[in-house]
């Protein structure tokens, strides 16, 4: 015996059955009126833009009855003229036209009873639209970073959809397209004094995917990968990533953009800043190497109280360092010894002779050479041409200074602070260091004293 449980079932699927059984086809002529019925034709108007004829139950302006009795229907017209009929598309002389326009199939593109817009797009978005034929795009959209219209599902930001006179159907070209939109890029580069090449040429493109990127900014590589796929040939990538020592920055996280500046700048080399103060960036404070060492910090470099060494009152501070990467310590464009003593010879002090005539070591006689000197006996010559020879460092400092010609006040000596008590005079002066007692020196009348005299620490 059924139970009621099985009845209520039974009579469930007997009403679902009912209700979704498609109606017998008439075999007799129907009022257009009817073609829209809860049993026939249910979706044609189930849209929130609904196609003028369909809105007014004019079938007939796009089908027209092949049989009767078998209540079948074909198109007015041809298929290319079904929709021209009423929209006239001009496509006019336009050099790209989509090929769904040139072949007049409307269809793939457009619901001919409706949709979310006037323009009776298929799909949710334009984008979901054009996803159908241009199916190599889908696996773009899987990546990171979506630009912004294609993201929106907005490709008509960009492309025209029936003809146009660019590439790709493209509504301009190059840097006018993307400037329709990046407006504050488009300012900045009117202000800018030095272009990258890219904008230059409008090519965008060359730097940045137009749809989708694994990377931020929609970039087709990794900074320091982009970068250098052009400017292989000035040999940058061959010593940011080879050179003995190597500027951290240069290769990692933002790497060139870290100084640099993609699109324009006031400053050469596409500078973000006065090279100074980019590199004041980082070395405002002491900065920790990937080997453990500690740079010291360099801001006295801004103070505009001290005494610059040349190439830092010129702001440049790769007259000394080589900013990408070097094989000298400390990224040196040639070699300057670390150490307050260190045996003369020309190779250890090749950084300061690119600028320091070798003379003002290597004479003995240094009348018209410097001031340094007692009589015309070269104090310089005392000092560093020696087997264990003072550095340039044990005097001056090589950024600046609060004293004349770079002097230091005091000279790191192991933990030690070590005073050098200059004192100058009209003709000379004196100095107090911890590695000798005061001795003098005078231009006019030499003092006589002794070449060295010095204790050894």
């Amino acid at each position: 015996m059924m139970t009621i449980h099985k009845l209520f079932f039974f009579a469930a699927l007997l009403l679902a059955a009912t209700a979704y059984a498609k109606p017998e086809r008439p075999t007799t002529a129907i009022d257009m009126k009817n073609c829209v019925t809860a049993e026939c034709h249910v979706k044609v108007k189930d849209y929130k833009v609904v196609h003028g004829p369909v809105n007014v139950n004019a079938c007939d302006a796009c089908h027209k009855v092949a049989d009767v009795q078998k209540h079948t229907f074909t198109l007015t017209r041809e298929k290319s003229q079904v929709c021209t009929f009423c929209h006239k598309v001009d496509t006019g002389n336009a050099k790209v036209v989509h090929k769904p326009v040139a072949t007049g199939d409307c269809l793939p593109c457009h619901d001919p009873h409706g949709g979310k817009t006037a323009k009776f797009i298929r799909g949710g978005t334009t984008r979901d639209m054009c996803l159908t034929c241009h199916t190599d795009y889908k696996d773009k959209l899987k990546r990171k970073h979506l630009h912004g219209p294609v993201a929106a599902g907005a490709c008509e930001s960009c492309h025209v959809s029936h003809a146009g006179e660019h590439k790709n159907l493209l509504v301009a070209n190059g840097k006018e397209l993307c400037m329709t939109c990046h407006k504050e890029m488009g300012d900045q580069l009117k202000k800018a004094k030095v272009a990258h090449r890219p904008v230059v040429d409008g090519e965008c493109s060359q730097c940045h995917e137009s749809h989708a990127s694994n990377f931020a900014m929609q970039t087709k590589a990794p900074p320091a990968e982009l970068c250098t796929s052009c400017h292989a040939h000035e040999k940058i990538k061959t010593v940011a990533t080879t050179a003995k020592h190597k500027h951290s920055v240069v290769m990692k996280d933002q790497a060139c953009m870290t100084c640099h500046t993609a699109h324009g700048a006031t400053i050469a080399k596409l500078m973000k800043d006065e090279p100074v103060d980019v590199c004041l960036k980082c070395h405002n404070v002491p900065v920790k190497t990937p080997d453990g060492r500690q740079v010291a910090a360099v801001s006295e470099v801004k103070n505009p109280k001290l005494n610059k060494h040349g190439p830092v009152k010129d702001g440049s501070c790769n007259g000394c360092h080589n900013v990408h990467g070097a094989d000298v310590t400390r990224l040196l464009t040639k070699e300057y010894p670390e150490t307050f003593y260190a045996k003369y010879n020309q190779d250890n002090f090749a950084m300061c002779f690119t600028c320091h005539d070798k003379k003002l070591v290597e004479a003995k006689d240094a009348e018209g050479l410097t001031g340094f000197r007692d009589g015309t006996r070269n104090l310089h010559f005392v000092h560093v041409n020696k087997e264990r020879g003072r550095t340039c460092r044990a005097c001056h400092d090589t950024h600046a200074s609060g004293n004349p010609l770079h002097l230091r006040d005091t000279v790191p000596f192991g933990q030690w602070q070590m005073p050098i008590g200059f004192k100058k005079s009209d003709t000379g002066g004196s100095c107090a260091p911890g590695c000798h007692k005061e001795f003098s020196y005078d231009r006019k009348a030499a003092t006589s004293q002794p070449a060295t005299t010095e204790k050894k620490p």
